[in-house]
């Protein structure tokens, strides 16, 4: 039957598994592509941080020079 999911390197089909098992392979891959979705959020999130903290860096530069001056 049609390929539904792999599993730890197991692909089951639909042949395998049973309406409940079903439901569960439609609950999975949305999970999947939520995980997906959260994981490209934690990465833009990771350079906007960097961002901000590039700004820090680059505001605290001109007094550090003015300082040594």
């Amino acid at each position: 039957g049609l390929t539904m999911i792999t599993i730890d390197d197991v692909t089951y089909t639909e042949d395998d598994l049973s309406e409940m098992s079903k439901l569960h392979v439609t609950r999975i891959n949305e999970l999947r592509g939520q995980a997906t979705q959260l994981q490209m959020q934690i990465e833009e999130m990771n350079v906007l941080i960097s961002a901000y903290a590039n700004a820090i860096r680059e505001s605290v530069k001109p007094v550090e020079e003015a300082e040594e001056a």
